[in-house]
C-alpha cells in the first residue's frame, strides 16, 4: 500500500531524503503517528492594523493573529481511513505563545479523480485546497496550493499556501517553512523553524474529529 504522498509524487517519491520517505510514506496499515516537537524561529505576517480580523479563524484552527520569535511548536500527524474509507493524514499544529495556544490544522487525502492531494483546512474543512507536490534537488518536499474552494465554491481571492520541508542531517531534525499569502493583503502568515520527530503507536482513539468546532 502506498501513502497518499507516494501516490501523488509517483517515482519522484524515491528522490526524497530517506527520513522524508519514512515520514511521508506512512499509511494507515502501520498504525503509527508522527509526533513533532520544536520551535519556530519566527512567526510573522499581516499588517498589525488588520491582524485582529484573523481572530475569526482561531476557533476553527485555521489562522491566528499572534506573532513572535522562538515559539514552541508541536505537530501531530495521524494516518487513518476516514468515514468514506479514504486514506487521510491529519496535520495538527500547535503554537505556544506566552498567553495563548494557537492551532493551524488540516487533513490531506489523495483524490482519485483530480489526481492530486486535497487539503481540507481547519477543524471544519470549510476551506479546501488542491496541492502540487515536487521533490527538490536536496531531497526535500515542496507543496503549493493551486486551487481554493470555500464551502465548495471556487475562490480566486483566498490565500495560497506553500510548504517546504527538508531533513537536516546535522541537527537530526526536519526544517520547515510555511507561507500563506493573500492576493490583495500580501503575506498573512509565515513561519519557519526546526522540528524533531518520533514515531509512536496509534489507536483509533487518537483520530481527530473533523467538522466539529468547540
Amino acid at each position: 500500500m502506498k501513502s497518499i504522498y507516494h501516490r501523488a509524487l509517483g517515482e519522484q517519491f524515491h528522490r526524497l531524503h530517506p527520513e522524508m520517505q519514512k515520514k511521508y510514506g506512512l499509511t494507515s496499515k502501520q498504525n503509527l503517528m508522527v509526533l513533532g516537537q520544536g520551535r519556530m524561529t519566527e512567526i510573522r505576517g499581516t499588517n498589525p492594523f488588520i491582524r485582529p480580523l484573523l481572530q475569526i479563524g482561531v476557533k476553527d484552527y485555521l489562522i491566528f493573529a499572534e506573532r513572535g520569535k522562538d515559539v514552541p511548536f508541536t505537530l501531530e500527524n495521524y494516518v487513518y481511513a476516514d468515514e468514506q474509507g479514504r486514506e487521510t493524514v491529519s496535520w495538527i499544529r500547535r503554537f505556544f505563545f506566552p498567553y495563548a495556544i494557537r492551532g493551524f490544522d488540516a487533513a490531506m487525502r489523495y483524490d482519485e479523480e483530480r489526481k492530486c492531494i486535497v487539503d481540507d483546512l481547519g477543524k471544519s474543512g470549510f476551506v479546501q485546497t488542491e496541492l502540487d507536490l515536487h521533490v527538490t534537488a536536496q531531497g526535500g518536499l515542496y507543496m503549493e496550493s493551486k486551487a481554493v474552494n470555500v464551502d465548495g465554491i471556487l475562490s480566486m481571492i483566498t490565500p495560497k499556501t506553500s510548504v517546504y520541508e527538508h531533513y537536516d542531517e546535522v541537527e537530526g531534525a526536519f526544517r520547515v517553512h510555511v507561507h500563506a499569502e493573500h492576493p490583495l493583503l500580501g503575506t498573512l502568515l509565515m513561519y519557519e523553524g526546526m522540528v524533531h520527530t518520533e514515531f509512536l503507536p496509534m489507536t483509533y482513539k487518537n483520530i481527530p474529529e473533523r467538522g466539529v468546532i468547540d
